[in-house]
């Protein structure tokens, strides 16, 4: 074991989730930060070229969107050796994010739901802290809102911070979202994007628990479909899954972790089958090992996000991760 799975197990983990990722945001938001993330920084010669919506990245393994919701640790994360990092969700006006408790670990399945519901500070401050950056690590951010005025505006506010964009329209913690799901709706939303674009945005699509339905498998469908229509430059599958548990104030939310591993597998290899590479695939959910990655990537990913993974396996996973796979 360890000495970070030591200490979480052990001490980490007996404290409230939230609690204990705000006191990590604060000291990787100090000074110290990229000093700390140093310690775990990936080797110079570990390196897996590949790319996404243009954008050339040195390692197949990226950060997913939430764990750095208002961009204040990216001086940290930019050391760790991601190929790219997500920041966000971003919404326009600060948002307090859905009642507590919002969020529980299932530690011995490494994994944990979340109904968290975009909980950050908002365009003006986030902004604010992404002019103090000089990154080296390719940028994304994600960004989600209420209406399509709303992720237009962001989108194009924000375009001189970023390499790309997420367009993130299928957290399952957020109500208002399925305004999106409508594919009209969200035909209009991207139409509306493609008259200012002026950098690569992808889809985060939502999860099916069960693609040998066939209403759930034509509903991943058409968001794929119109994604391509639209000229989107990625997709990303997927999201977290919606499951309920008692223990959340809102009864309900999005299971991230291991536990998704196979959803993920299954999803990307249906899609890839149907789409044939038509569009660039990033695949999200589950993963946290080298051979998940390089499974994912033989099915058509051209990139993996983590999150969870981060949680349980702790920052020097990503080097783990990038030594394997470089040396694989």
């Amino acid at each position: 074991m360890s000495l970070y799975r030591f200490i979480s197990n052990n001490i980490l983990f007996k404290f409230d989730p939230e609690l204990i990722h705000n006191l990590m945001q604060i000291i990787l938001s100090s000074k110290l930060g990229p000093f700390l993330a140093r310690i775990f920084a990936t080797n110079f010669n570990h390196k897996s070229k590949t790319s996404i919506m243009g954008i050339n990245l040195d390692s197949y393994v990226s950060l997913a969107a939430g764990f750095d919701k208002n961009c204040s640790m990216l001086g940290a994360l930019d050391k760790l050796g991601f190929g790219y990092i997500v920041g966000g969700t971003i919404t326009l006006h600060p948002r307090p994010g859905n009642l507590k408790p919002r969020i529980k670990r299932y530690v011995s399945d490494k994994s944990m739901i979340n109904a968290l519901g975009f909980p950050n500070d908002g365009l003006k401050k986030i902004t604010d802290n992404l002019k103090k950056y000089n990154l080296k690590t390719p940028l994304v951010l994600s960004i989600s809102g209420d209406s399509n005025e709303e992720i237009i505006y962001l989108y194009e506010t924000l375009s001189e911070y970023c390499s790309g964009f997420e367009i993130n329209i299928s957290s399952p913690n957020t109500e208002k979202l399925k305004f999106f799901h409508n594919i009209d709706n969200l035909s209009k939303l991207l139409a509306g994007i493609n008259k200012i674009k002026n950098k690569p945005y992808m889809l985060k699509i939502p999860r099916f628990e069960n693609l040998k339905d066939s209403n759930q498998n034509e509903q991943l469908t058409q968001f794929i479909n119109t994604a391509i229509k639209h000229d989107a430059d990625g997709i990303v599958l997927c999201n977290t899954l919606p499951i309920s548990d008692k223990e959340l104030k809102m009864g309900k939310g999005g299971l991230s972790g291991k536990l998704l591993y196979p959803n993920t597998k299954n999803t990307l290899k249906i899609v890839n089958k149907l789409f044939n590479n038509k569009i660039d695939i990033v695949a999200s959910g589950g993963v946290s090992n080298s051979n998940e990655v390089t499974s994912l990537t033989e099915l058509g990913a051209k990139s993996v996000q983590i999150w969870t993974s981060l949680i349980y396996e702790g920052p020097g996973l990503v080097k783990k991760l990038n030594k394997e796979l470089a040396c694989g």
